[in-house]
């Protein structure tokens, strides 16, 4: 691995000498470079002269994997200058290719370099790092790249990260979470300095689907710290969970004014991700607990209070208005489902309060489907009009008796079980 000044001067004589050489013709083009088109001539540059882009937004959650994997530092990535930290980047990189298949490996064997790398003018690599590790891996050593001016600066570099990942030949794509925590960076980070309205604009998203992903990663955030492990964004049981966030983050704006109903919501949801149901999709689990979620939290309030009595019947009596009140105040915070030890007793509560409740709704639309149906045939009835101009008359009043006798029939069998009662 070469010094960062040994990079700086090979990169800089290669350009010079690629600009003054006629015969080159190639270039690249980057479409939107501070408001205008940037042409830049393609060159090859040595790969030991070239390093991994650390603070890479596509592999965050790989280089917290590989931490934890390795038992290092939560710091360890801090250095890019690093031998090790280049190495360890360029072992994730591997393993992301690896991961794509041999399809990959033989079609980069095959057609070689295709898309140029673009690099900035101290040799870390843009665009191009899976591509780059995975030509040295298959012993090219040369790489075509394009050298970004040298006042480029991280907001250049973000903008362009993100218009590149929106491009259609931008084929690997993020993890979802790694999606989100980019965007995040573009508001945080104050080296970029961009405001929601330009970052939206820049990732050609509405400002309010912009916000909706910012709120998902806060939501996250609130899983993680939950489950006492937080920042910990590559969390196996998070990976599959996109449109679960994607839906808790609608169905938390009708708490919005209601902490502890927020609370319990999320609470809940995280019991449900944290200790799948062992019957049925999550998803489907998560989206029944939303339609009915008062109606399952008071039956896990009943079910929950009996369970207690159960274990308190042997201990000495206490107060009862003391007693009443811890019994609220426990209720209302949702004790069982703070704790993430408890999710697998939380969750299998939940799943059976929300099969209930199913149970209870599908009772209820059945009974009510005579009723539904016999007001529903009453309004058409009384809707009708008939004149000198009505077309078969015989055969509406042939229908109309029918209608009487059933009606009677109907009626009789009401009363039948009216005096039953």
């Amino acid at each position: 691995m070469k010094s960062r000044e040994e990079r700086i001067e090979h990169i800089r004589k290669v350009f010079k000498v690629a600009n003054e050489d006629q015969s080159l013709t190639n270039y690249y083009t980057i479409k939107q470079w501070r408001g205008k088109s940037l042409y830049r001539k393609i060159i090859q540059i040595d790969s030991e002269f070239l390093m991994f882009r650390i603070e890479n937004s596509r592999t965050e959650i790989q280089q917290l994997t590989y931490i934890r994997k390795n038992a290092l530092p939560i710091n360890f990535f801090n250095d890019p200058e690093a031998l090790l930290v280049q190495e360890a980047q360029e072992n994730i990189l591997i393993e992301m290719v690896r991961n794509k298949g041999k399809d990959f490996i033989d079609d980069l064997k095959l057609r070689k370099q295709e898309d140029s790398c673009i690099i900035t003018y101290d040799g870390y690599l843009v665009n191009g790092n899976r591509r780059t590790a995975a030509l040295k891996f298959l012993g090219e050593r040369y790489i075509d790249c394009i050298v970004l001016p040298e006042d480029t600066t991280p907001k250049d570099i973000y903008f362009l990260e993100q218009q590149l990942q929106i491009t259609e030949d931008f084929r690997e794509p993020y993890h979802w979470i790694n999606e989100l925590k980019n965007i995040r960076k573009g508001i945080d980070d104050t080296r970029l300095g961009f405001t929601e309205e330009e970052l939206a604009t820049n990732l050609r998203l509405d400002l309010k689907d912009l916000r909706v992903k910012l709120r998902m990663l806060d939501l996250i955030d609130a899983f993680l710290i939950w489950k006492k492990i937080p920042g910990q964004y590559d969390y196996p049981k998070l990976d599959d969970t996109k449109e679960i966030f994607q839906q808790l983050e609608k169905a938390v704006k009708k708490y919005k004014n209601n902490t502890l109903k927020r609370k319990a919501l999320q609470n809940k949801v995280f019991s449900l991700i944290e200790c799948r149901p062992q019957n049925g999709r999550l998803y489907n689990q998560v989206m029944e607990l939303f339609r009915s979620f008062e109606l399952v939290n008071k039956k896990l309030k009943v079910e929950i209070k009996k369970s207690d009595e159960i274990k308190t019947e042997n201990e000495e009596p206490k107060n009862d208005l003391v007693d009443d009140l811890i019994e609220d105040i426990a209720n209302e915070s949702d004790e069982l489902f703070d704790n993430p030890e408890n999710a697998q007793e939380a969750s299998g509560k939940l799943v059976e309060a929300i099969a209930d409740v199913q149970a209870e709704n599908k009772e209820k639309r059945d009974t009510e489907a005579v009723y539904n149906s016999v007001s529903a045939a009453l309004r058409e009835l009384q809707g009708l009009i008939i004149d000198n101009e009505t077309a078969k008359l015989d055969s509406i009043k042939t229908k109309l008796d029918q209608i009487i006798n059933v009606s009677k029939k109907l009626l009789d069998e009401a009363n039948t079980f009216e005096n039953q009662e």
